[in-house]
């Protein structure tokens, strides 16, 4: 399975591969499965995610969107607006993921920053 990660933070690129490489190799996620190059988008809500998701749909089996909540009380508004973007037509399945306040955080955690 291919999978074409979209996330908001720049340090994201280089960060989730890493991030799934560890997983297979905990057996936690599938070994086969192949993520392509991320592509950066520099906000939850920005007209360059719509072009992103048009050119990515057929390329890959899955697409996941990764942005950040900044707090509990933006889930529902950074969900909808992200999902705003996604247009009826896709063909592939998309995802998205909000972490709780900043993907920083777990990159600074995996760093013991």
């Amino acid at each position: 399975m291919k999978i074409k990660l979209i996330v908001e933070d720049s340090w994201g690129v280089l960060f989730f591969p890493i991030v799934i490489e560890r997983l297979k190799v905990a057996n936690l996620v599938n070994r086969n499965i192949i993520i392509q190059k991320p592509k950066h988008v520099p906000a939850d809500c920005n007209g360059k995610l719509d072009e992103i998701l048009k050119m990515v749909d057929n390329t890959c089996d899955r697409i996941i969107i990764i942005l950040d909540a900044d707090g509990p009380q933006n889930y529902m508004t950074r969900y909808e607006r992200a999902q705003s973007h996604i247009p009826n037509n896709m063909t592939k399945p998309v995802n998205i993921i909000l972490a709780e306040y900043e993907v920083e955080e777990w990159i600074c955690i995996s760093k013991d920053l």
